[in-house]
C-alpha cells in the first residue's frame, strides 16, 4: 500500500524516500522524522533490534506510540513490516510496507523484502566508496603529490566499481576488468586471476596471454 526507507544519523534515525496515497498521508509520515533510535515505533525498532518487525495491525496495536498509530489512520493502512538495512552487523537504516488490510506479512514477503534491503545497502556502499575516492582525487590534486599516477589508480577502481555495480549478478567482468587493469597499472606483460574453492585452482581471467 505504501513504502518507506530511513537511514541512520547519528543517534536518529531520518526519512530517506517513501510512498504515500495522498498530501495529508504523506505530512503525517514527514512529521515523525526525525526520530530518536531510542524512539518507540517499528522502524526505530528494527534498527535497533537488526531484525524484522512484523505488525498485525498498527492502528490498534496498543505497543505501537500513539503518534504512530494517528498517523496510520490519516495514511489508511493497517499491517505493517520493517525490515533492516544491514551493513555486516551494523544497521544503518530500515524498509518498511504497508497493506490497507490487517494480518501482518508473511515470511516469504519478508524474505522477498529482504533482497531489497541488501541492495540498498549496496548502492549506499557504493556510493560511499565513491565520495571517498572522489575526496581523495581531490586531495592529491590540491597537494600535487603524484597526482598522475595517483589518479590513474583511482580511476581503474572507479572502473572497477562501475563494473561491480553494472553486473550484480556475474562476477567474471569484473575479474576481466580487474587483471587488465592490474596488468596496465604494473606495466606487466600479462596478468591471471585464480580462484580457490578448498581443493582446486581454476584460472577464471586473464590477460596479455597469447591463445
Amino acid at each position: 500500500y505504501t513504502g518507506s526507507l530511513t537511514r541512520v544519523a547519528g543517534d536518529q534515525i531520518e526519512l530517506a524516500a517513501y510512498t504515500s496515497t495522498n498530501e495529508a498521508a504523506a505530512g503525517a509520515l514527514r512529521s515523525l522524522f526525525p526520530r530518536s533510535l531510542q524512539s518507540g515505533g517499528p522502524a526505530a525498532q528494527t534498527v535497533r533490534d537488526r531484525a524484522p518487525v512484523n505488525i498485525a495491525d498498527q492502528q490498534t496495536d496498543p505497543q505501537v506510540p500513539e503518534p504512530v498509530r494517528a498517523m496510520a489512520h490519516v495514511s489508511g493502512h493497517r499491517s505493517v513490516v520493517w525490515v533492516p538495512l544491514l551493513r555486516h552487523d551494523e544497521a544503518v537504516g530500515g524498509i518498511g510496507v504497508t497493506r490497507a488490510e490487517p494480518g501482518g506479512f508473511t515470511g516469504d514477503e519478508i524474505e522477498l523484502l529482504k533482497t531489497f534491503a541488501d541492495q540498498a545497502v549496496i548502492a549506499i556502499e557504493n556510493v560511499r566508496l565513491f565520495t571517498e575516492l572522489r575526496e581523495k582525487n581531490e586531495a592529491l590534486t590540491v597537494a600535487h603529490a603524484q597526482v598522475s599516477e595517483t589518479l590513474e589508480q583511482q580511476t581503474a577502481t572507479a572502473e572497477i566499481l562501475r563494473v561491480i555495480s553494472s553486473s550484480p549478478t556475474d562476477v567474471q567482468p569484473v575479474f576481466d576488468v580487474i587483471v587488465e587493469r592490474a596488468v596496465r597499472l604494473c606495466g606487466a606483460r600479462f596478468g591471471r586471476v585464480y580462484r580457490f574453492d578448498g581443493g582446486v585452482i581454476d584460472m577464471v581471467a586473464g590477460h596479455g596471454l597469447s591463445p
